[in-house]
């Protein structure tokens, strides 16, 4: 089959280089690789060239997280009682005001304004482009409100990014992933004292998990790998519910006990990621009863990295 046609059948596969949104270049030197991000049918991974040009895959830290974590038990009884299906779609829909809401904190980081007015338009860009529900564009006054809580973290603690959207590769644990703002900081909001920090945004208002604290340490156990900056403190930030005046929860998941489980989990991933085949089967063509052509020619499997060389082909 022809690449071109193999292609077209092969929809909805993209590759993507997953360039940071803001790197300082006078704080960090910037790592040689590139790391990208392959999609297709439903499943996300990260790849690197290595030196004789084969693409070697990571599985991602969010990954790595659902593979090792157990489901809470709070979690599984709210399922239980919204039920399978609502709760998935409830799940999607906040999974997609959360990177709404990154870009948002993501712009507001970067160029330092944002106009509050403008972010309905892009809302429904946004709910166009993913093919959202039109109810969807009823968020837009929770998220005014979520990009004026950041507005008032980034000037309580003075925060200064490094970079926004970076994403890297452990070589060590063999995983990649992307984080939102590692940073320069005020260790508090009446100090002058500067901190190295990891902020992660996220959008949920009933507190964090242990998969947050345990994302966090391994942002950070990547990041001084790449770069050789000892990163001080670990934060999780969410904005929160407010009427009369922007707030929002900062949670310091630096001395978080659960710090102690990353080896084991990253042990017990290799376990996992050797157990997939990684394989993808595509079937296209005629099925035709009266033939005597083999139903095998209807199907066409590629290895992740047969896929990258026919995307780059």
């Amino acid at each position: 089959m022809e690449t071109r046609e193999m292609l077209e059948q092969l929809q909805g596969l993209t590759i993507e280089q997953m360039d940071a949104l803001f790197f300082d270049g006078d704080s960090l030197r910037e790592p040689a690789y590139k790391v990208y991000q392959l999609n297709s049918q439903g499943h996300r991974y990260y790849y690197r060239f290595k030196d004789n040009g084969e693409p070697e895959f990571y599985p991602s830290v969010t990954t790595i997280l659902s593979q090792t974590m157990p489901t809470p038990p709070h979690l599984t009884k709210w399922i239980a009682d919204k039920g399978f299906d609502a709760a998935e779609a409830y799940k999607m829909e906040r999974a997609a005001y959360g990177t709404f809401m990154h870009a948002t904190f993501e712009e507001l980081l970067i160029n330092r304004t944002y106009d509050l007015d403008e972010l309905p338009e892009k809302l429904k860009k946004y709910i166009a482009d993913n093919q959202l529900a039109d109810g969807f564009i009823n968020y837009a006054d929770s998220l005014k409100k979520d990009v004026l809580s950041f507005a008032q973290f980034v000037r309580d603690y003075d925060v200064k990014p490094m970079a926004v959207e970076v994403a890297l590769v452990c070589e060590s644990g063999h995983y990649a992933g992307m984080i939102d703002c590692p940073c320069t900081m005020k260790i508090k909001p009446e100090k002058d004292e500067r901190i190295t920090a990891i902020v992660d945004f996220k959008s949920g208002r009933n507190g964090f998990f242990e998969g947050c604290e345990l994302q966090l340490h391994l942002y950070k156990k990547m990041f001084e790998e790449n770069f050789g900056v000892h990163i001080e403190r670990l934060y999780n930030f969410a904005p929160k519910d407010w009427r009369k005046k922007p707030t929002y929860t900062l949670k310091d998941q630096t001395d978080s006990p659960n710090a102690a489980k990353i080896e084991p989990i990253l042990a017990i991933a290799k376990i996992e990621d050797g157990k997939r085949e990684n394989i993808f089967t595509h079937v296209s063509g005629i099925v035709a009863l009266d033939s005597d052509a083999e139903l095998t020619e209807n199907i066409t499997s590629l290895t992740l990295a047969e896929l990258v060389k026919l995307k780059n082909n």
